[in-house]
């Protein structure tokens, strides 16, 4: 199987490389967020707070001195944790670890504070950038402690990614983000389906999961040379099956699905939703349009996921569409690649590929968020991860960065990101001018 460059593809090579580095054709994860979609994922970030002059200090340090080692390590405990998402002990570990950072300048937003003693803390957002294009990509607590010298340093700073605010993000600037990476176009995946999710109540919600995959719809429109769509749904809804012929009729929208498994709430051990699934799938496949899944059961709903799961999606769900592509995102994990369902998961991938399973024929996988959610990766972490990505095939393998906001990188930080694994020039390469059937 080959995911080569067609003859179209090639007018692309003249920006697969910049400054003499490869960069991605494609991005294939990409998201676009409407400001009603924002509305009801969004809440209300935290007021800023004044801090005493003692911590004041510290924090306003903590992003001047981020390029400088000598100083960073003054605002370090010998012996400070750092949990970003890696578990990191002491002070020279910490200070290499901030300092080879692939994030992007940001300083530290305070919320709260509390000093008793020698000992206290800092709650505040990460925030990056400044003024109108200020943003919270995540939450940061510093606990502090006073040493024999009577200054403040930080014992241990836990860096959360999330969603504190996001703004918009439209087609223009998904446009300008592709530009400023050297990357030619993205696959955008509708997000009506948070409109659906398990976890909230939305009034009128399968009109304002249609408006959603419209609103998706006439943003990519603009940009047809460089955008290409896929429909977003629940497939547990009852509208789901409405929603897929309604999008397979649209210009737009026809080229493919978007499914988010912990989004919405699907268990792997219940019967009728792998059976409702399987209806998805089956419709999907009689239009002819390639899904991308996130396959990560829901982790607040605390349901089951890792190696039984997956022989589930590919011995009852896959069979359900054995014409169209299907794309895995995120490496069949939620982003990062710390928890180790993650990896149990796409275990069992690697191995129908090696077996030369005839279901997983038409399979791809993105790499969306697998590397850059922290301040580095370890050797160990990195090993595996290139590991997995030669069992399952090269030519398999989708670059992606996810929707730049809540803690994603940009896609020209993510692809930087993403060379810190341990593959040849050749192998980045190979990725790098993948181009999937459902982007010819």
């Amino acid at each position: 199987m080959s995911l080569r460059l067609s003859v179209s593809a090639l007018p692309f090579l003249a920006l697969c490389a910049v400054n003499g580095q490869t960069r991605p054709l494609i991005d294939y994860h990409q998201h676009l967020f409407s400001p009603a979609a924002v509305a009801l994922v969004s809440p209300k970030p935290l007021p800023p707070v004044d801090l005493p002059p003692e911590l004041d200090t510290l924090v306003q340090a903590w992003s001047r001195d981020a390029g400088n080692p000598a100083r960073l390590r003054d605002l370090y405990t010998e012996d400070v944790w750092l949990v970003q998402p890696d578990w990191i002990r002491g002070r020279d570990l910490v200070v290499a670890a901030r300092t080879r950072s692939t994030r992007s300048p940001a300083h530290l937003t305070p919320v709260g504070w509390s000093l008793d003693g020698s000992s206290g803390y800092v709650t505040a957002y990460r925030t990056e950038g400044v003024g109108d294009s200020a943003r919270h990509v995540g939450e940061v607590l510093l606990s502090v402690r006073k040493g024999p010298d009577a200054r403040w340093r930080i014992a241990a700073e836990t860096f959360t990614p999330g969603l504190p605010s996001i703004k918009p993000i439209s087609a223009s600037d998904l446009i300008a983000l592709l530009d400023a990476a050297g990357i030619r176009r993205a696959l955008v995946l509708s997000v009506a389906y948070t409109f659906g999710a398990a976890n909230r109540t939305v009034e009128n919600e399968y009109e304002k999961v249609k408006a959603e995959n419209d609103w998706t719809s006439q943003q990519v429109a603009r940009y047809p040379d460089r955008l290409r769509a896929f429909c977003g749904v629940n497939p547990l809804k009852d509208y789901a099956l409405d929603e897929l012929a309604r999008c397979a009729k649209d210009p737009q929208l026809h080229f493919g699905l978007k499914l988010h498994i912990g989004n919405s709430g699907v268990d792997y051990h219940n019967a009728q939703h792998i059976e409702q699934l399987r209806r998805v799938f089956r419709v999907a496949n009689d239009h002819r349009m390639p899904i991308v899944v996130h396959m990560r059961a829901s982790i607040s709903r605390q349901l089951a996921y890792g190696r039984d799961e997956a022989r589930i999606f590919v011995n009852e769900v896959l069979p359900a569409a054995p014409d169209i592509p299907v794309q895995i995102a995120h490496l069949a994990g939620a982003g990062g690649y710390d928890d180790p369902t993650t990896d149990d998961a796409l275990a069992v991938f690697a191995d129908a590929v090696a077996k030369h399973d005839p279901r997983a024929r038409h399979l791809y996988f993105d790499v969306s968020t697998v590397v850059g959610s922290g301040l580095g990766i370890s050797v160990a972490k990195a090993d595996l991860i290139a590991r997995r990505i030669r069992q399952i095939g090269l030519d398999r393998v989708l670059f992606g960065s996810d929707a730049a906001t809540g803690g994603n990188l940009a896609p020209r930080e993510a692809w930087a990101a993403f060379r810190q694994l341990p593959l040849t020039d050749a192998e980045f390469r190979t990725i790098a001018n993948n181009v999937a059937p459902y982007m010819r």
